[in-house]
């Protein structure tokens, strides 16, 4: 597997690669590895030359609603936490599973004036965000975020495919949409959710939960599940206010649209995605189900 730290050296093997005639899928991730990520290796794997592997560290962020104050200090210190808990574990696995390239270039090298460049991303994204107005599950300044994030990866890395989960599916689906608005020359591929033993969708935020949380998260699937084999057609507020008396959180909302459109349902009477958005302490778990009535 080839380790690649630096921006200019990743674009420049990409292009080498390119050259060559083979194609490149990138799987971006904020690192701390499981098995969820690497499913959509194994997919990447099958559709490409050449799997690119991204790690970008950045846990306060993702994890919690708390957003950092100076961000070129946030980096640092995330960059070294990330470093000391997860480094080494994340480029084992992907040896295991045969990753190609392993980029980790640091977030610090792609904002060196983070402050600045931030502020003026995050306002273009939020009008696109705006203009979509699907961001109730997920806060727009997190999907502004990691989209601002996943520009700068897929200019130096130079993918064919990219490859996201279904679990953040706002996320994705407003990536899916930025790709096609902006005509990269990029195809995604939405793999599905990949979930333990006990159905709790797998996410690198679920190590934040204590064995009580993590017992009482195995109601977010639980209930997704219930509502997806109701066969009467139910009012969308009593599917609302079912799915958030059974989900034992501290806090839950609940979105539910059109699965090809997106737009408001008043009744389940078409295929429907349901988000959930539950907390537990500063920890923040999305799911989703797409069912068919």
């Amino acid at each position: 597997m080839k380790i690649i730290r630096s921006i200019e050296e990743m674009r420049e093997y990409s292009q080498q690669i390119k050259r060559e005639g083979k194609t490149i899928a990138n799987v971006s991730t904020t690192g701390y590895l499981h098995d969820g990520h690497m499913s959509l290796v194994k997919i990447a794997k099958e559709n490409t030359d050449l799997v690119v592997m991204t790690t970008n560290a950045m846990p306060t962020l993702l994890f919690s609603r708390e957003w950092p104050k100076d961000y070129k200090d946030y980096f640092i210190k995330a960059e070294d936490q990330y470093q000391q808990l997860s480094l080494e574990n994340d480029l084992e696995v992907c040896r295991k599973y045969k990753t190609d390239v392993f980029f980790h270039p640091g977030l610090i090298n792609y904002y060196p004036y983070p402050l600045k460049t931030i502020t003026i991303s995050h306002a273009i994204n939020k009008n696109l965000l705006d203009s979509l107005d699907r961001t109730r599950s997920v806060t727009g300044s997190i999907i502004s975020w990691v989209l601002d994030m996943d520009i700068k990866v897929w200019n130096s890395v130079l993918p064919d495919i990219v490859v996201e989960g279904q679990k953040d599916i706002y996320q994705t689906l407003f990536m899916k949409f930025f790709l096609n608005y902006f005509n990269f020359p990029i195809k995604m591929i939405v793999a599905p959710i990949i979930r333990d033993s006990t159905g709790v969708a797998l996410s690198s935020r679920n190590r934040f939960l204590t064995p009580s949380e993590r017992q009482d998260a195995t109601s977010i699937y639980k209930v997704l599940q219930e509502v997806a084999s109701w066969t009467e057609i139910e009012p969308i507020n009593y599917i609302k206010s079912y799915i958030t008396h059974h989900v034992k959180s501290e806090t839950c909302s609940v979105d539910i649209c059109c699965a090809k459109t997106l737009e408001d349902l008043i009744v389940l009477d078409r295929k429907a995605l349901i988000v959930i958005n539950a907390s537990y302490g500063k920890t923040i778990l999305d799911d989703n189900i797409i069912i068919d009535p």
